[in-house]
């Protein structure tokens, strides 16, 4: 059963100390780098020291006051509660004089934002050490058994520390009874403990320090901050309290030597740079930026620029041309919102907000436009571009097809071409269906001539700019035609009393499964054997057999159960039929993209193209 170790030497926390002082004191006691401490008691290793303050647990301490021989609940002032401060870091301050009369121990209390001066020796804290002029404090220090009490053991390199002597630094005295010390005085009488309530230690720390500005005079503040530099501005930054009076001070003082007249009037009347770009430019918040201009009495604009109207001019853009606020105000050179405001001072109603105030959404056309165009453009944002896509898909055998050449997905069409027809409350063509391929209804045709018109493609033309969609062209429609006369198209049928055939469309993909048909034309074969030979998928190689025989190409045999004594599936067995080896489609084999060519004329009424897909006169086959 293992048993918790306690430690040999030990080393009493002073009134107030910090549980990491106390630890490396301790170390430094054992003779022992911290970091090998924290580990032989069981602690993580944190890299900054504020970790170290914020995070043990309960059960952690009471764990340490075990090891170290303490009562219960002595370690519970030597931490921070974790959520008292939040996001915020605050840094470590420190008293020379209290580092040497305590032999290089830190005050928790140090740690605190509000932490500024030494109640003991009346005296300013300091912040950063004189050597590597950084917070000494910041991370963990490590080897503290090799280095004396009250140095910087800020890493300086990889085996190194800064090394400089904390407690050397000649103290920043305050006059006796300073308002300083008195307002420390009352803040160090704030009791942080693991039930502390945070809003009321924030509270009570802002009214003293409130009083505290109050109390000192302006003289006082300047000498206070050369002598701190920025361990004032962290007070103020680090804390939760967004605007205290000092930090309003130095707001101001620093704005009245930035922020002149002759700046501003530059920048912001001559240059028309924006009030919260010169706030960004020079780190001030934009609520003073404006509460100076006001100051120095210079005029502040709502918006960019005052801008003067013709009212006359905007009123018939508005309302007559429908345009919209903000295409006005690109050409003016101003704001959408100060062309809305002057639409209101003229007492002009505005229409709906977004897509329905566009131009396009608001014009009318003239009675001379065909019905059908104008109930599907007018109010419509989308109008034109169906009626285009339109006019295109009806040069095409299948939608699909259509899709592909307009680089858009089946289903974005199919939305457009129902939406259309229920604007026009009509079907406007017939699907597509194996051996036919779509074609307008007649009110689809209708709307084809309307479309068609040159007065309309000009409207389409100027409505829809670079989204206008060119035609496609004979090739890529012969490409279209190809591609929809596929595998899937149904085969022809072979009768015996069928004339010669003189022109095939072999699709590549089914190549394999005809040749190794021919190979075994006097005999039968069976699926596993084509999959074998051909390599093609068993799925492909079924539903091509299926077809085959459907079109009697092949006969289909069941092997009988007798064949199977031993049981498992029964085979089917395949051949050619006579039709099918009469057919000379060894030479198209050879090139079987290229269909090959009639070689006399003959009555196109008496020729019957067949092959595995067959494109009847006047029809396009389609998937």
């Amino acid at each position: 059963m293992n048993e918790l170790r306690t430690l040999a030497i030990r080393v009493l926390p002073l009134p107030g100390e910090s549980i990491d002082s106390w630890l490396e004191a301790l170390a430094r006691r054992s003779w022992t780098s911290l970091s090998a401490l924290l580990e032989a008691l069981g602690l993580p290793v944190y890299e900054r020291t504020h970790r170290m303050l914020v995070t043990p647990s309960s059960e952690i301490l009471r764990q340490l006051e075990a090891q170290t021989g303490l009562p219960p609940g002595h370690l519970d002032q030597t931490v921070i509660p974790p959520g008292l401060f939040g996001r915020y870091a605050p840094r470590w301050r420190f008293c020379p004089q209290c580092l040497r009369e305590s032999d290089g121990r830190w005050l928790t209390r140090w740690w605190l934002p509000w932490s500024l001066t030494c109640v003991k020796h009346e005296a300013l804290l300091q912040s950063v050490c004189p050597s590597c002029l950084k917070e000494p404090r910041e991370f963990l220090p490590r080897p503290v058994h090799v280095n004396a009490p009250g140095r910087c053991l800020r890493p300086a390199g990889p085996r190194s520390v800064c090394g400089a002597d904390l407690s050397a630094i000649p103290a920043l005295g305050l006059d006796r009874g300073h308002p300083l010390a008195q307002a420390q005085l009352e803040l160090d009488h704030v009791a942080i403990t693991r039930t502390t309530n945070t809003d009321s230690v924030f509270t009570h720390a802002e009214e003293c320090l409130d009083r505290l500005t109050q109390a000192m005079s302006n003289s006082d503040l300047p000498a206070l901050d050369s002598v701190l530099g920025d361990a004032w501005e962290r007070l103020f930054t680090t804390t939760p309290i967004p605007l205290t009076e000092f930090a309003a001070w130095r707001l101001r003082e620093r704005g009245s030597k930035i922020l002149t007249r002759e700046l501003l009037r530059q920048e912001y009347q001559k240059d028309g740079k924006p009030l919260r770009q010169i706030a960004e430019d020079y780190s001030f918040p934009r609520k003073y930026v404006i509460e100076r201009a006001r100051e120095l009495g210079i005029p502040i604009y709502r918006g960019n620029r005052p801008h003067i109207f013709n009212d006359e001019w905007l009123r018939d853009q508005y309302v007559n041309q429908t345009r919209s606020a903000f295409d006005i105000a690109q050409e003016l050179g101003t704001t959408g919102e100060v062309v809305r405001r002057r639409l209101d001072h003229l007492g002009i109603p505005r229409r709906l907000f977004g897509v329905h105030s566009w131009p396009i959404m608001n014009r009318k056309l003239d009675d001379s436009i065909p019905v059908d165009i104008r109930k599907v453009t007018e109010g419509n944002l989308h109008g034109w571009l169906r009626l285009r896509r339109f006019q295109i898909l009806m040069t095409f055998p299948t939608l699909t097809t259509a899709a592909a050449y307009l680089k858009v997905r089946p289903s974005v069409l199919t939305g457009q071409f129902n939406r259309l027809e229920t604007d026009l409350g009509a079907e406007l063509f017939h699907r597509s269906v194996r051996h036919a391929a779509q074609h307008p209804t007649r009110r689809g045709a209708s709307l084809l001539r309307d479309v068609n018109d040159p007065q309309v493609q000009n409207l389409m033309r100027e409505a829809l700019g670079p989204r206008f969609e060119p035609m496609a062209s004979r090739a890529e429609i012969e490409s279209a035609e190809a591609v929809a006369d596929g595998m899937d198209a149904r085969l022809t049928s072979l009768e015996s009393d069928l004339p010669a055939l003189a022109h095939f469309h072999i699709p590549p993909t089914i190549v394999p499964l005809l040749k190794h048909l021919l190979e075994y034309a006097g005999q039968e074969t069976y699926a596993a054997q084509i999959q074998t030979r051909t390599g093609m998928s068993r799925a492909t190689i079924q539903n091509q057999l299926k077809r085959f025989a459907e079109a009697s190409w092949l006969t289909a045999r069941d092997e009988p159960r007798e064949a199977r004594p031993h049981g498992g599936r029964c085979r089917i067995y395949y051949s050619l039929t006579a039709p099918a080896r009469q057919i000379p489609i060894r030479d198209l084999l050879r090139n079987p993209r290229q269909p090959r060519k009639r070689t006399p004329p003959r009555d196109e009424s008496q020729d019957t193209a067949v092959g595995l897909n067959r494109k009847p006169a006047g029809q396009r086959v389609t998937e």
